[in-house]
């Protein structure tokens, strides 16, 4: 009988596929060589039901335009109320093709130019683009990183705004990742309710994205932003989106819950100018995965569980120089890498890139203060994960002298 594991361990060939992860290596790091864990995606394959679905939407042969039936949405209120007991309306969700188009199009509603946004750094590169993009001004409220773990700074967020306010201008909205790429953190009750509490005081919307809620670790839970701060939904919107759960990120399909029906109105007509809407082949996947997919979900989250465990005790065993913060949640790893004693990122980097060969995201791509950490992707066969591991292991006793 086949081990419930055996499909994570199996290595699928991803190169000569158009992966960005595996394909990308020589432009993105200049080294064909380089073994890549950095882009979020997982390298092993989705549900079985899934692919079975593709294929018989395959055969069927007729790809014309397609929309979003009251069985999808009820797939997703199904997979919401099972997981986190919340219970959302299915007029509330919107479809999109990602959450970053769709973080970009919500901004593009709500804000005006120069209007403040702020994010909480070190966090997801794409929130600084989305700023920009919408001529805001971009607002940043450093996470705490204290005892090995981060926290958000309350004090200063509460500041930040006071600043504003007394100099005549606006926050409109702040940013949050939940769970926090890419320092791992799952926010709890009481952290969401203290950012509700700053939000409601000074009306502003809180933008939560919720993309890596499945990807919890045991005996952590995630609570969707809008459902704790219930009494203040009409100015929260919420991304999620089957994608990193079930690694059908290429099929671009997410979606956005806004209870506020005038916002909802809104966000959709600017949506329709920018958007073109989902693939029949993204659709299926979603309604699939949500209906059919619990077990895979739970065999793949304890062995990504394994793998991170595999990581720290590698880690503390054979390269002492980094640094786990150990994740609450998602399957991408913070290294503080400072202890390597790299006089700057560029060296560091290069490091990684042509010593070690091994791809991952420079922290400084998340902030200045992501500065010596790098992000490593551990969502990927045991037996890569050790390669990967190895190698830095490899180049690290060559710089130890």
């Amino acid at each position: 009988m086949q081990n419930s594991f055996d499909k994570f361990d199996k290595i699928v060939e991803r190169k000569n596929t158009l992966s960005v992860k595996w394909d990308n290596c020589q432009s993105i790091f200049n080294n064909d060589d380089i073994l890549p864990m950095w882009v979020a995606d997982s390298d092993w394959k989705t549900v079985p039901e899934v692919i079975e679905k593709l294929k018989s939407r395959a055969e069927h042969g007729v790809f014309g335009y397609c929309y979003a039936d009251d069985k999808i949405k009820e797939s997703i209120i199904n997979w919401i109320e099972r997981k986190y007991n919340w219970k959302i309306k299915k007029e509330w969700i919107v479809f999109d093709t990602g959450v970053v188009p769709a973080l970009n199009f919500t901004l593009n509603m709500i804000t005006d130019p120069s209007d403040g946004v702020i994010i909480q750094p070190p966090v997801y590169r794409p929130f600084f683009e989305a700023v920009d993009n919408n001529h805001c001004e971009l607002i940043k409220n450093n996470l705490i990183y204290k005892n090995g773990k981060y926290e958000m700074n309350f004090n200063n967020l509460q500041k930040i705004i006071d600043d504003y306010k007394n100099n005549n201008k606006t926050v409109k909205a702040v940013i949050l990742c939940s769970p926090h790429n890419p320092v791992g953190r799952v926010w709890n009750k009481n952290e969401i309710n203290k950012l509700i509490k700053i939000a409601e005081k000074e009306n502003i919307y809180i933008l939560s994205d919720e993309i890596h809620c499945d990807l919890t670790y045991p005996g952590i839970k995630h609570f969707p932003t809008a459902l704790i701060g219930e009494n203040y939904r009409e100015k929260i919107i919420t991304y999620m989106a089957p994608s990193k759960t079930f690694n059908i990120a290429g099929l671009h399909t997410s979606y956005t819950i806004i209870t506020n029906k005038k916002l909802r109105d809104k966000y959709t007509d600017i949506k329709h100018g920018f958007s073109s809407g989902n693939s029949p082949f993204g659709l299926d996947a979603l309604k699939t995965a949500y209906n059919k997919g619990d077990n895979w979900l739970n065999n793949q989250q304890h062995y990504l569980k394994g793998n991170l465990d595999y990581t720290a005790d590698y880690l503390k065993k054979e390269i002492p120089e980094i640094k786990l913060i150990y994740p609450e949640g998602t399957y991408l790893l913070w290294l503080d890498c400072r202890d390597l004693g790299f006089e700057n990122n560029e060296n560091l980097i290069d490091f990684f890139n042509n010593k070690a060969e091994v791809g991952l995201n420079p922290g400084i791509w998340f902030g200045e203060s992501g500065s010596g950490f790098m992000r490593m992707n551990i969502a990927c066969p045991r037996s890569i994960l050790k390669k990967g591991l190895d190698r830095i292991n490899k180049a690290v006793k060559k710089i130890r002298g």
